[in-house]
């Protein structure tokens, strides 16, 4: 079963939302398919529908932003998989394969834009695959989403914001945190020069203030340029190792044990979410504070594939209001793609997005340099250290790779498997390049990307089977 269709809008997150509302309310014809049983992303995560409970202001203007999907007359998939995304059958179109309970299984589209999102970057160290140890996204779901705590006793290692706001919640939702390290070293020194792009984000800066003053409240230490580089336990963690970090990232000193423990959260900000954009062969460019290779974009957000448009943080970390801001522009875009809008009339109502956008992305740029990861956190791992959980690949058998002479992150996937299990490359990906520049004392950005081909979700066999060896083998069309 396939549908032809105008617009496919993948990702219902916030600039997903913003983009199908925006080119509905033009007129065209939209439809958006997400993989989750509701909408809102992560930012407006919500509750089951089975919890009971009063609303949050939080939860009602997460309501309202999404309400207005049905005002807007925009087709919905929830709890649907774009497993795959091909050139369409006729010329200018492309085709989505998707799974899910009422959705079809392609759909056609003449245009289609892509809200992928992020998740959450993971960084290997001894132990960091044992039970209790767990993502700041991970945890951020559990309280706010299910309302649970993830442990009792609990210590978080990463850098970012989102290392205050996940220790606050968890503070207030009755956790003890008995420490938060945050890896990036001298941070007030290095943010001087960043004044001009902060100046403007007073909201921002008031709440970030108002977690650390949740923290200051309940005396939980908040170590600046330290890091979690080990834990131990048998079926779950039950101690960790942390250690004060160089500029580089590299340990220099002695490890001071925290013991009886429960949890260990870790969070080294978000990496961008690019397999349909690889799997299309757009072009694509290394950027480190935006998160590492993301697609091309021209300033209507389109990318190197025709009437293909980028947004959100799937496209570039650049948070919330700036993802808000993509949507709108790629619906203005793909409205007069679709001749829904001329094209004078869409260029007036971008260059109304122009200020804000550039105050979003030098302030999503100033973050990014701030907190991306120091490349000194990816030697922390040992020789028996698992990169690869899903095909168990060690630390040692990247090392092996190298000296057998891979030059890309491929050559390592040709070698050892790494990143052909089930999360296809999205927790080791990124690793593995990271490792393989520090052995080579290259560039990350010369080691490249794994390819991609479909189905980029795990599927039932029988779903796959439907569509022939044509999709199986990476062809264009299925």
């Amino acid at each position: 079963m396939s549908a032809d269709i105008e617009l496919v809008v993948v990702g219902a997150g916030l600039a997903g939302i913003e983009a199908a509302i925006t080119a509905a309310e033009l007129g065209v014809d939209v439809t958006l398919v997400d993989s989750s049983p509701r909408l809102g992303g992560q930012y407006y995560q919500q509750m089951p529908a089975a919890f009971h409970r009063k609303n949050t202001a939080a939860q009602d203007k997460a309501q309202q932003f999404i309400k207005r999907l049905d005002t807007a007359n925009v087709r919905v998939f929830h709890n649907t998989l774009v497993w795959g995304i091909f050139e369409g059958s006729q010329p200018g179109t492309w085709c989505l394969t998707l799974h899910g309970p009422e959705a079809p299984a392609r759909l056609n589209a003449r245009a289609v834009i892509l809200a992928t999102g992020a998740f959450d970057r993971s960084i290997p160290f001894p132990g960091w695959d044992l039970p209790g140890v767990i993502t700041a996204g991970a945890a951020l779901r559990m309280i706010k989403h299910q309302r649970v705590l993830p442990g009792k006793r609990i210590i978080l290692s990463g850098t970012g914001p989102l290392q205050l706001q996940t220790s606050a919640y968890l503070v207030q939702a009755g956790a003890q945190v008995v420490t938060v390290c945050e890896s990036a070293p001298a941070l007030l020194q290095r943010s001087g020069r960043h004044l001009p792009s902060i100046w403007g984000q007073g909201s921002r800066i008031k709440e970030g203030l108002g977690f650390l003053a949740t923290l200051v409240k309940e005396r939980v230490p908040y170590r600046l340029g330290w890091a979690v580089t080990a834990v131990e336990g048998d079926a779950r963690v039950t101690q960790a190792t942390i250690q004060k970090l160089d500029r580089t990232g590299r340990p220099i000193s002695a490890g001071e044990i925290i013991p009886d423990i429960d949890t260990v959260i870790v969070g080294y900000g978000l990496t961008p979410s690019t397999e349909l954009y690889r799997q299309l062969g757009c072009k694509m460019e290394f950027d480190g504070p935006r998160g590492g290779y993301v697609p091309c974009r021209s300033p209507l957000q389109e990318t190197s594939c025709p009437s293909v448009y980028a947004v959100g943080d799937g496209a570039g970390l650049g948070g919330a209001e700036l993802a808000i801001i993509e949507g709108r522009i790629a619906g203005y875009a793909s409205a007069a793609r679709l001749g829904y809008l001329s094209g004078v009339a869409a260029d007036e109502m971008i260059a109304l997005e122009k200020n804000g956008r550039l105050r979003e992305e030098n302030f999503a740029r100033t973050l990014g340099e701030l907190f991306s990861p120091l490349s000194g956190l990816y030697n922390l791992a040992d020789p028996d250290t698992i990169i690869c959980r899903c095909e168990q690949v060690t630390f040692r058998e990247l090392r092996q790779a190298i000296e057998y002479g891979a030059q890309t992150v491929n050559d390592i996937k040709n070698l050892t498997r790494i990143g052909m299990g089930n999360c296809q490359s999205r927790t080791c990906g990124s690793i593995c390049a990271q490792i393989m520049a520090a052995e080579t004392e290259k560039p990350v950005a010369e080691m490249g990307y794994f390819n991609i081909r479909p189905p980029i979700h795990p599927l039932p066999l029988e779903v796959i089977a439907e569509f022939g060896q044509d999709v199986t083998q990476g062809g264009n069309q299925p």
